[in-house]
């Protein structure tokens, strides 16, 4: 009998393991997600400590950020501890900061002196409440701790808890800290952005600096962002459009790339087929680059929606959104085949240049369906006078244009002309 309450005790920590370790691996795969480039990072941090709450089942639970410099924790999430909410500050004492440096694995908080060493403090309710202490650390050491109190039905932690917290914590511990620094480097960039706003007459001149800057994470993007930006001014002025319309998407070409500082270069000098979530990485450069610039005051609207929006296309196909043409602004549309034509004609890791007859004939092809058509003839127009010698500003430089005639472009506008007609042939 002994032995058979002994076996059925075994199988029951067996079972509580695993459900443990399953709700903890569900949580690692939810709070990926979470720290996306469309949460701030507050939010990220109350819906990551919701899914721990919930695999613990606990009813308190708290994520503290530390700064050693300042000798302090800051609360940046909490659910049931009584007078601790978000943006709270704990001092800490000497003797506390050794112990946050020391300890490297979950324990248990049952004690007055656990308390004590690691908060230096034991008379709020708060850390009355504490049950677990988890550290969250990174290779530089320890950045804050995730605490939690009381339990649905008054259950206890154990050992299983502490091992199943001991997984968790290195995760989120690392998510948590890639997010704030992603979140600084966003600031950081908008504080600049905002000094460079109130820089009118040398704007041009200071965009470039930045998207020299931009574009030198790697070698084969190097120049790209001015070049987009030579593009996108030229085809608004074949279409006519105003000094001032024709100056906002300069500066938003120029700019259009920005969310790109924030993606591992890695993955830009890839010469292989990129895996779902590098792809998803580098797409993300739309949504993290909107949350930079939309930060900054500049006198052009549209800077933010084409940094967003230049990857979406005609027919809804893009990203971020998924919009259509006629839900493009057209500074959208005009960056967008700016930055095909200039990708098209550029060297990347996997690939040669294509020449500009084969990227002019692709762009034909691909309207209206994936690019504006009228955007797509401006681009034509403004070629064809580069080789006439009739325009103002040179799209090209001399030695590819001589990878296009005026016959040619003459007959991808007839092409062009074709599609959208459907070949038709009117009578008068």
């Amino acid at each position: 009998m002994l032995c058979a309450t002994s076996v059925t005790s075994s199988v029951v920590d067996q079972n509580s393991k695993f459900f443990r370790l399953f709700a903890v691996l569900r949580t690692i795969a939810e709070v990926g997600p979470v720290a996306t480039a469309d949460h701030e990072f507050s939010d990220a941090a109350r819906q990551i400590l919701e899914r721990i709450l919930g695999a613990f089942e606990a009813d308190q639970g708290a994520l503290l950020l530390l700064d050693s410099a300042a000798s302090k924790l800051t609360c940046v999430a909490s659910t049931g501890f009584p007078g601790l909410t978000a943006h709270c500050v704990l001092p800490l004492v000497g003797v506390s900061q050794h112990h946050w440096n020391q300890t490297r694995a979950p324990r248990l908080t049952n004690r007055q002196q656990d308390i004590q060493e690691l908060f230096g403090s034991s008379q709020t309710p708060f850390l009355n409440a504490i049950k677990c202490f988890a550290p969250l650390r990174v290779n530089t050491g320890p950045i804050g701790a995730l605490v939690l109190g009381g339990r649905q039905g008054q259950e206890t932690y154990g050992i299983v808890d502490l091992e199943a917290l001991e997984m968790l914590s290195s995760h989120v511990a690392l998510v948590l800290h890639n997010h704030s620094l992603a979140e600084s480097l966003r600031h950081q960039i908008a504080d600049n952005l905002r000094l460079l706003s109130s820089l009118h007459h040398s704007y041009d001149d200071a965009l470039e600096a930045f998207a020299t800057t931009i574009d030198s994470k790697d070698t084969y993007l190097r120049g790209h962002s001015v070049h987009v930006a030579r593009f996108s001014a030229g085809i608004a002025t074949t279409l006519g459009m105003s000094e001032e319309e024709v100056a906002g998407i300069r500066a938003a070409a120029h700019l259009h790339d920005i969310g790109k500082v924030t993606v591992d270069k890695q993955f830009f000098a890839k010469a292989s087929t990129l895996r779902p979530e590098e792809f998803r990485a580098i797409a993300d450069h739309t949504v993290m680059g909107h949350q930079i610039v939309s930060s900054a005051r500049f006198p052009w609207p549209q800077v933010p929606e084409v940094v967003r929006w230049h990857h979406e296309r005609a027919d809804g196909s893009g990203y971020p959104d998924r919009l259509h043409n006629d839900e493009l602004p057209l500074s959208v549309r005009i960056v967008a085949v700016g930055d095909t034509f200039d990708a098209m004609t550029s060297d990347r890791p996997y690939r040669q240049s294509n020449s500009v007859m084969s990227v002019c004939h692709e762009l034909v092809r691909l309207s209206p369906s994936k690019f504006d058509s009228s955007v797509v003839q401006a681009l034509l127009v403004h070629l064809r006078r580069d080789l006439e010698n009739k325009s103002a500003t040179r799209l090209l430089p001399q030695q590819k244009t001589t990878q296009i005639t005026v016959a040619d472009i003459d007959r991808l506008s007839c092409d062009l002309v074709g599609r959208l007609t459907g070949h038709r042939v009117y009578s008068a």
